[in-house]
């Protein structure tokens, strides 16, 4: 960035936390995109002379390293803060503590304060140095973090303490576990972070004590408390707004994901995840995101880096407690709060070619909350938080992390190689990939939810049938290196998490059309034994076996990026279509019709239910899911003895059991019970064609 830009003097802002527009587009009611002198609208009406800003800041003297320079200047804040619990578990209040006053956040067109912004416009051009003087009057009546004599309440100066006696030696520290995901953007950050860490503080954890320790803390608190810029479009000094001096509790807590408190070698996680050992350190783990976070909201305002923290904290405590746990559901609520009280679900994007480092930031984070919202609505049944009927924000671009990260003629070169659609043209698939990819899907997703947890149902059978071929439809147009194919089963060429991505997408796609058959079938439309084949292929997915690969929860070379998730996979995917199975053969009608799938037989599907209960055995009681698995496990075992043991003959058709169909196929709860598709309200699979 050149000396120009960086020299350039602070554009004013609304109440509402967005630039101010120049004079000549706020007159004739247009976007402006606030470029300081002349914006691009007036300079292409050769308006070079005319274009007035309300007011005009002293320029900022002295240009920095981004990387060196400490963080942009507070608006002066006072610390909240918090004393220790009282005998009922609620924080004590103290009437002498002020709390920071917190910007509004984005404010969207119906806010409070829409309607005054062409009056404070005109004001701002009237009068606009005497409004600057007392706004900084204002303003300045607050104290400042730094002016506080203490800024940590015994509660939080707790929680930093802790987590820094949590955070590794410098020989330890630098090194960090490998993760893929659709977050990878994250990761060239935490390596940066990781190394400016310990080469500003690494004394600090080299020489290890309380008092030193306190010292860090508080200065790491200060630096929370400093704005960050999310808007900032240069990589460096975007990175350079927590780098060295300027470490926020935000950083702290992204390292934490990255750091392995688990001693020893973990290859063997499905040995570690019953140990003691990795038990310590997924707890250690949790800790340092959940107090990091607790610490960012004492201070911080909000900001991108945070709502990673809150989003990483969901993840973490649904493989702690379980995804049907108040503690995930509210944590859930709360990144979406935070997404939307930062405006991340309204970005414009006028012309893709200029996007920036920031922008694309913004875009992933919101379609990575969003597809999770599509994930975890239909697992509970509840309402979804998040809705593209209320958000503008375009999917990302397909663009590698490096390039997002590097110089802008590098940025515009690889937003240059994408198709029309945004795609990348070079045949990879990248973390944000994956992103575009779950979110067109959770797009389908969300308008089938519309319908099945709707309270007046107004769907018909010719729109279900719509939907299902629009759901056909997005997964065939997605690039022919993100669809899965069943030869990648047993193709060794395709790497682990290439694999894993594919895998991940295809079975967002069959829950998808599982749903849509369930309802199919629940307004009447005839089966042909769809609704059977796509719970055989859900099942046959999350549980791949063949000739040459192993289950996937033994497989680890294989679907080693899946391991960790693996009894949400189950859960998620497996059991409702394992439902689906056991319904065949309580009911069968495979003896009567062959499907027109030859892998669908009845010794398939018992071999396919045989696998999901070997799979449900070994999860652990104790674990995450666990009761939930064991329900499934009980259920599907019953129905396999029962179909085994009332065969009489091979050469006779299997007999039709005399099951009670007043009640459900009981799995013992709620949550997969959604959509009712373990019900028997609709005749079994190919019931209708007997």
């Amino acid at each position: 960035m050149d000396a120009r830009t960086t020299n350039q003097p602070t554009q004013p802002r609304r109440p509402n936390g967005r630039l101010v527009a120049c004079d000549p587009c706020r007159k004739r009611k247009l976007a402006c995109d606030h470029t300081r002198p002349v914006c691009s609208r007036c300079r292409k009406r050769k308006q070079d002379g005319g274009c007035v800003y309300p007011v005009a800041p002293p320029k900022i003297s002295g240009s920095r390293s981004p990387l060196t320079s400490p963080a942009p200047s507070m608006q002066p804040t006072s610390a909240r803060h918090r004393p220790p619990p009282s005998n009922d578990g609620s924080p004590a209040l103290n009437s002498n503590v002020q709390a920071p006053s917190a910007g509004p956040g984005y404010l969207g067109p119906t806010s409070y304060c829409s309607v005054f912004e062409d009056a404070e416009n005109t004001l701002l051009l009237l009068k606009g140095p005497e409004i600057a003087t007392l706004q900084s009057k204002s303003i300045s009546s607050h104290a400042t973090v730094e002016d506080s004599p203490d800024i940590m309440s015994p509660r939080i100066r707790e929680m930093c303490l802790a987590v820094l006696e949590n955070v590794p030696d410098p020989s330890k520290g630098v090194y960090l576990r490998h993760k893929q995901g659709c977050d990878g953007w994250i990761r060239p950050v935490a390596v940066r972070v990781a190394h400016s860490l310990y080469e500003t503080y690494g004394d600090y954890f080299v020489n290890r004590s309380g008092a030193r320790f306190e010292e860090l803390a508080r200065k790491f608190c200060i630096n929370t408390s400093r704005p960050f810029s999310d808007d900032e479009p240069d990589p460096e000094r975007w990175i350079g707004q927590f780098l060295g001096e300027n470490m926020r509790w935000e950083l702290v807590g992204l390292l934490s994901m990255f750091w392995d408190f688990i001693p020893g070698s973990r290859t063997t996680i499905w040995l570690g995840k019953r140990s003691a050992q990795y038990d310590r350190g997924f707890r250690t783990t949790r800790q340092n995101l959940r107090f990091c976070l607790e610490i960012c909201k004492e201070f911080s305002h909000g900001n991108s880096m945070m709502l990673y923290l809150c989003q990483r904290c969901t993840v973490v405590d649904s493989k702690a407690v379980g995804d049907a746990n108040l503690i995930v559901w509210r944590s859930h609520a709360e990144v979406c709060s935070l997404m939307t009280f930062l405006g991340f679900h309204a970005v414009d994007e006028k012309d893709r070619r200029k996007t920036t480092l920031s922008a694309e930031i913004k875009k992933r984070m919101y379609h990575h909350v969003y597809s999770m919202s599509m994930i975890v609505t239909p697992f509970t049944g509840r309402p979804p938080l998040v809705s593209k009927r209320y958000a503008r924000t375009p999917l990302p671009l397909d663009i590698q992390d490096d390039a997002l990260f590097s110089d802008t003629d590098t940025l515009r070169k690889a937003v240059g190689r994408l198709d029309e659609r945004g795609w990348n043209t070079d045949g990879e698939i990248y973390a944000v990939s994956r992103v575009r990819a779950r979110s067109i899907l959770g797009a389908i997703r969300e308008e089938i939810l519309e319908i099945a947890l709707s309270n007046n149902p107004v769907a018909t059978i010719d729109t279900l049938l719509e939907l299902r071929t629009r759901a056909l439809q997005a997964i065939s147009e997605l690039p022919s290196w993100v669809r899965f194919d069943h030869s990648d089963l047993t193709d060794r060429s395709i790497a682990s998490e290439i694999l894993a991505a594919r895998v991940n997408i295809q079975l967002e796609h069959l829950q998808n059309l599982f749903f849509l058959e369930r309802l199919l079938l629940r307004y009447g439309h005839s089966d042909k034994g769809d609704l059977l084949e796509v719970s055989y292929d859900l099942v046959t997915l999350t549980l791949p076996v063949n000739a040459n690969s192993f289950l996937t929860w033994t497989d680890m070379d294989r679907l080693s990026e899946m391991s960790s998730d693996c009894e949400w996979f189950v859960m998620a995917y497996a059991v409702p279509g394992g439902g689906i199975l056991c319904l065949e053969l309580l009911k069968p009608t495979l003896h009567i019709r062959p499907h027109r799938d030859p892998r669908i037989t009845r010794s398939s599907i018992i071999q396919k239910l045989s696998l999901l209960v070997g799979y449900l055995t070994w999860v652990s009681p104790s674990g995450p899911n666990g009761n939930l698995c064991s329900d499934a496990r009980s259920v599907i075992q019953r129905v396999l003895d029962q179909t085994l043991n009332t065969a009489p003959s091979v050469h006779e058709p299997p007999a039709v059991i005399d099951w009670d169909y007043s009640t459900q196929v009981d799995f013992e709860f709620d949550l997969l019970d959604t959509f009712d598709w373990n019900r028997p309200d609709f005749p079994s699979s190919q019931q209708s064609n007997q």
